[in-house]
């Protein structure tokens, strides 16, 4: 049975194939001719126009000159008269349009320097020595658009005195030369010097050799490829259904009597595994998480799965046949009686499903026991009937989480808030008192420095210096504190002007220490506090100077696009990478201050603060004994145009 099936679909494939190749060749024909007149007529209008522009020139020649005015008028009928012809221009001896009509349009062009693009040069170079019209290839014309130019010199007893040039749209030009009935019908494609200059075809549609026909020839020593190919509907109506009904016929001949039998040994294997098939979709809708029930038009539950006895602590014969109000408070009720009203006015028969809502509502189990649970809702067709898909998963871990959550950051809030506090309160009133001790052992020291001796003198001096520098730890705690309670004013900050501000304050510091501060170009603008950017550069670099054994200190600060921040490099000591962590706390010093004098070691904490309250991040890489560099992103960078 098979084999014969077989032989017969072969011989009417044989006779299909013949008959189809046949219909492409009379297409392909037709696409031929429509080619060749369109050529025709493309060959007969070009030439007319380069003609007219070729008398233009014999009369600027023969008269030795033209006043504006009247190449003026000139020009303009020219180019009302030809369609395609987009513009005239007299260029003079140095390549410069000095006139052009019309002006409205192509004011771009008007004292362009032609010479300004390589093929303009070139065919303007090669229109002169040969004293020849020279037509270039396709350019990008300064009007807008593709387009070619036709350069025609001019010689006046020998002296060249520039050129008459055509400015031509060879879209315009074929769109005026092609009815639109034939737009409707084929598709065209037009190449000069093989690059595409005009194209008209279906989205997606490309030339079709097969039915299509694609010609070359040359004018005025310009390649021109014309393209042109039947659009789909077109094809259609030029073919013929004959060997079409013929194959399909055939086929279905030979076919019925293998397809009666398939058929029916396929019904049994498709019986069986329907049947195994819904045994798995029960298996796996009663083993899910969540809680499924299929509802119809009037709220009836039809069925559901065991999680619904699980979750709602109700037994499944107690449920199924119940109104769904059964197992959701109003809030769902409400939703599922809109979408269900909705359905039934707009009788939307959508093949599958999809979601419509999901609602967060509460759950009713025995005894009215309330829950939160999430409910999805989808709906299906079966015979024309609205049924509904209901998924409902119970989220009461899910909701005691986020309130302890929402808890634990209000406490945590608090918390922040009554540490500045206090951090504020306390450096504030520390203040006071360490000016007394301060001020004390300075009088003591003057009133009583014959009877205290030498030893009394240094315990005094060292309780004065001891009390200034706790002054100055508590006056850097307090801006600390500042720090993370003020409101950010934000503008936006030039960073070279931030930076030699930075300069400027540190200008006998620099000098002191032979160092030299270098800016990178392109410094983009920071939306920020500007106070504080201005404060997080000069502990950067007071950093970079200070840690700095070399006899010429370089500073360079520059915007890193690798990182997308900024950089402040020196050739220091270096950082070791096991005090990545430890150098942004606050009052941690890594060398003694005899050795690297001054400061309180919460310069980089300040900076860290500022960075991280403008939404960045604060890093560094070094190598110990040539250098580091410190990165500092921002959350808001503004790049100037340039």
């Amino acid at each position: 049975m098979i084999s014969g099936v077989l032989t017969s679909i072969g011989v009417f494939i044989g006779v299909w194939q013949l008959s189809d190749t046949q219909e492409r060749h009379l297409i392909k024909q037709t696409s031929f001719a429509k080619t060749e007149l369109i050529e025709h007529q493309f060959v007969k209008t070009f030439p007319l126009i380069m003609n007219a522009l070729e008398r233009m020139r014999n009369r600027w020649v023969a008269r030795q000159g033209s006043p504006y005015s009247e190449w003026q008028l000139d020009a303009k009928d020219y180019v009302d008269d030809h369609i395609g012809l987009r513009a005239i221009e007299w260029v003079n001896n140095e390549y410069i349009v000095k006139w052009i009509v019309p002006l409205s349009d192509n004011k771009a062009a008007l004292n362009l320097n032609l010479a300004f693009e390589e093929k303009r040069r070139l065919a303007l170079e090669r229109a002169k020595a040969s004293k020849e019209i020279t037509v270039t290839k396709p350019i990008d014309l300064v009007q807008g658009g593709k387009g070619l130019l036709a350069y025609f010199p001019i010689f006046i007893e020998g002296k060249f005195e520039g050129f008459i040039v055509g400015v031509f749209s060879v879209k315009s030009l074929v769109d005026s030369l092609l009815p639109h009935a034939f737009f409707q019908d084929y598709n065209i494609e037009i190449s000069v010097e093989e690059e595409p200059m005009y194209a008209r075809a279906d989205i997606g549609s490309s030339f079709n050799p097969d039915v299509g026909y694609r010609h070359t020839f040359n004018l005025y020593n310009v390649t021109w490829t014309f393209a042109i190919w039947p659009k789909k509907h077109r094809a259609v109506q030029d073919g013929s259904y004959i060997h079409y009904i013929a194959l399909i016929v055939g086929v279905l001949l030979s076919l019925l009597t293998g397809a009666s039998l398939f058929y029916l040994l396929n019904w049994l294997k498709a019986e069986r595994l329907l049947h195994a098939r819904s045994i798995e979709y029960r298996a796996a809708l009663e083993s899910a998480i969540d809680a499924v029930l299929t509802i119809d038009s009037n709220g009836v539950i039809r069925n559901a799965n065991g999680s619904v006895a699980r979750i709602f602590e109700r037994k499944l014969e107690t449920v199924i046949g119940e109104h769904v109000s059964l197992l959701f408070s109003d809030s769902f009720n409400n939703a599922f009686e809109k979408l269900n009203r909705e359905n039934r006015i707009t009788n939307n028969k959508l093949e599958g499903q999809f979601f419509e809502e999901n609602i967060t509502t509460e759950g009713v189990r025995a005894e009215e026991k309330r829950f939160p649970v999430s409910v999805g809702i989808s709906h299906f067709w079966v015979s024309d009937e609205l049924l509904w898909c209901c998924v409902a998963r119970d989220i009461s871990e899910r909701v005691e989480l986020e309130t302890e959550k929402e808890t634990l950051i209000a406490q945590l809030k608090k918390s922040n808030e009554e540490l500045d506090n206090f951090a504020y309160i306390a450096s504030h009133d520390l203040k006071e008192p360490l000016r007394a001790i301060k001020n004390h052992a300075t009088f003591l020291k003057e009133d009583y420095a014959a009877i205290l001796g030498e030893d009394g003198i240094y315990k005094l001096e060292r309780l004065a210096y001891l009390g200034t520098r706790m002054e100055y730890l508590v006056r850097d705690l307090l801006y600390f504190s500042r720090l993370s309670r003020e409101e950010q004013h934000t503008v936006h900050v030039g960073m070279r002007m931030v930076i030699n501000r930075v300069i400027s304050r540190l200008k006998e510091a620099l000098h002191e220490h032979n160092a030299k501060v270098f800016l990178g170009d392109n410094l983009p603008i920071i939306i920020g506090n500007h106070t504080h950017i201005e404060e997080l550069f000069y502990n950067l670099v007071v950093n970079a100077y200070k840690y700095n054994r070399s006899d010429r200190k370089v500073v360079k600060i520059y915007y890193c696009k690798r990182h997308s921040a900024f950089c402040v490099e020196d050739n220091g000591i270096g950082i070791e990478a096991k005090y990545s962590d430890e150098i942004f706390r606050i009052f941690k010093r890594l060398n003694t201050q005899q050795e690297y004098a001054g400061g309180t070691g919460a310069g980089l904490t300040f900076a860290k603060k500022i960075v991280e309250n403008h939404g960045g991040s604060l890093w560094f890489e070094s190598e110990l004994n040539v250098g580091t560099r410190f990165y500092c992103t921002f959350s808001q960078v503004v790049f100037e145009e340039r």
